[in-house]
């Protein structure tokens, strides 16, 4: 946290009287740990950057919790760090949202509570799309339709996913999110496609493959 100059003094207080040092020390060893890092980097006798960077960002998470307009954006911010802990994301995400819900007080607790679900949202989607994308290296390597099929599907899990991390983190390109979402359901109907021309497909599963095939044509067409 830093330029705590710009922030009013009843906000600061309205932070101070809130905070809870078990479960700010309870995400802090959590880290750590997911870092390889030992307890001395919690009593602040050594430094770690990315520790130091991820629990600042906690602060600042708090701060726009309890009103610091200098701090907008920052449950975004720690969301996207979190969610690049892989194996660790799921718990530090519930331990952060542990230390976040103690400033979910006033007369709209649930205004700050849709705040944090904002956060944890855009960590674990990432986490989604980053243990998808790892499942990829071992699908490609089946063979035949019943590997190809998956294959493809998987990877347009990947840009859906993609396309709500977009719409989660405000991206102002229009263009980004056509791009992912339209990459999606290009590998849908890829998927579909390798059922139809190499196994023996149910008629729905040819009906989808139609309307998809069919929509990305149609979006060519418009394109040209």
């Amino acid at each position: 946290m830093s330029q705590t100059t710009t922030i009013p003094q009843h906000t600061l207080d309205h932070y101070n009287a809130h905070y809870n040092n078990q479960t700010y020390r309870a995400l802090s060893e959590a880290l750590a740990s997911a870092l390889g890092l030992d307890e001395r980097v919690t009593q602040l006798e050594t430094y770690d950057e990315r520790h130091n960077q991820i629990m600042n960002l906690l602060i600042d998470a708090s701060m726009e919790l309890v009103g610091a307009e200098f701090y907008a954006g920052a449950g975004q911010r720690l969301g996207n760090a979190l969610g690049t802990l892989d194996d660790h994301t799921s718990t530090l995400v519930k331990l952060a949202s542990d230390h976040l819900d103690n400033f979910a007080t006033g007369e709209r607790p649930w205004k700050i509570r849709e705040q944090i679900a904002h956060m944890a949202t855009l960590a674990l989607a990432e986490l989604a799309r980053r243990a998808l994308v790892r499942t990829l290296d071992h699908a490609a390597l089946l063979p035949g339709w019943q590997g190809t099929a998956p294959y493809y599907w998987l990877l347009a899990c990947t840009q859906i996913i993609r396309s709500a991390e977009i719409v989660l983190q405000g991206d102002p390109s229009a263009d980004y999110l056509v791009e992912k979402f339209g990459k999606a359901l290009e590998m849908l109907g890829t998927g579909t496609g390798e059922i139809v021309h190499y196994g023996n497909p149910h008629p729905v599963i040819r009906q989808f493959h139609e309307r998809l095939t069919a929509q990305d044509k149609e979006g060519c067409h418009v394109s040209r």
